[in-house]
């Protein structure tokens, strides 16, 4: 395998000007594949909940539409072969995956759900070649990580992303005693999906789109950040977070009112971890926007105006898909949040 990193395939890795993944084509049209049973994951965790309604969707359109069996099967095969994963080579020839932990346990989930001939497979490519290195200096590798790259495959400023992220569930691991999974090992981290849907809604900026990034920001675990934060401060009863990552002891508890389902009460949940990503306390967290800033995008303007204007009146159940415009977290949006928008108008700034 190649000890280098050649500049096309840095440019799978890498990120366009405003860090979004670049769309470089891999070089390699007939690139390697490797049984899930064989690929060590980069992480312990995955948010299960994503897993299943987000990254398996694209997958099974391909199985289902080609009528499943065989043809399912080539379907799915050819869009994976143009989607190889990054990998980098460890001692002993072992590949640790680098990204994609969705995508590839969507494929693990399918198949136990479809059995054969649905693939349990992924292609794959080298970014980095760490064999020389064993024990705990091939693990400080790992999670000393490379640089980011951007849409040319040059390096952004300092910026840099790790391989590893070393916490089960919140919990720091030695990588030396307890190493990640394999692939069909990734456990669930319900507060993974959590944190990841508190962003969809604005709960904190998306350093994808983001064109300032901290420069010591870990690109690929953002919503692992914020897991651990909202982990002591949301829990929902009834729903087997015990056994998923959720902590009891959490500040907030949910359950589910009277007539409402476990999705519709994560929803509210959601909501509400929105709006504790905006404050004083996670300042110090990748993407942390202040109250103001609506769409979470760094400043406070005239598009965080017109939502504020757009969201007049309603109420709390109304605003689930966009919590982050009841500024003063008092449960309706009326002329405090417009005070707020004016008077904070501008760059996004501490309080």
């Amino acid at each position: 395998m190649p000890s280098f990193l050649t500049a096309s395939w840095a440019c799978l890795l890498g990120l366009s000007a405003d860090l979004a993944i670049a769309e470089c084509p891999p070089p390699n049209p007939a690139p390697p594949s490797i049984p899930l049973a064989e690929l060590r994951a980069g992480q312990y965790n995955v948010g299960l909940d994503n897993v299943l309604a987000i990254a398996q969707r694209p997958l099974r359109q391909r199985w289902n539409n080609a009528g499943g069996g065989a043809a399912g099967a080539a379907a799915v095969d050819a869009y994976l072969k143009q989607r190889p994963v990054p990998v980098v080579l460890g001692p002993n020839v072992q590949l640790h995956l680098v990204d994609n932990h969705h995508r590839t346990s969507a494929i693990r989930t399918l198949r136990e759900e479809l059995g054969a001939p649905f693939p349990d497979y992924v292609y794959y490519y080298v970014i980095a070649d760490l064999s020389a290195h064993e024990g705990p200096a091939f693990w400080a590798k790992l999670i000393e990580g490379g640089p980011v790259l951007d849409e040319e495959c040059n390096p952004v400023g300092d910026l840099r992303h790790q391989y590893l992220w070393p916490y089960d569930r919140g919990v720091l691991q030695d990588p030396n005693v307890n190493p990640p999974p394999m692939i069909p090992g990734l456990r669930d981290d319900v507060l993974r999906s959590i944190s990841a849907n508190a962003r969809f809604v604005n709960g904190f900026r998306d350093f994808e789109d983001d064109e300032t990034p901290t420069p010591d920001f870990v690109f690929f675990f953002q919503e692992f950040y914020w897991a651990n934060f909202l982990r002591d401060r949301v829990f929902l009863q009834g729903a087997n977070w015990e056994a998923r990552g959720g902590n009891p002891g959490a500040q907030q508890i949910f359950t589910p009112a009277p007539g409402e389902t476990v999705e519709q009460a994560t929803k509210r949940l959601v909501a509400s971890a929105a709006l504790t990503c905006r404050g004083s306390d996670a300042m110090t967290l990748p993407g942390w926007a202040c109250a103001a800033d609506v769409l979470a995008d760094g400043n406070v303007n005239g598009e965080d105006l017109g939502l504020v204007l757009a969201a007049w009146g309603t109420v709390e159940s109304e605003r689930y898909n966009l919590p982050t415009t009841d500024i003063n977290r008092d449960g309706q949006v009326d002329g405090i949040d417009l005070g707020l928008i004016l008077s904070n108008w501008g760059p996004c700034a501490a309080p």
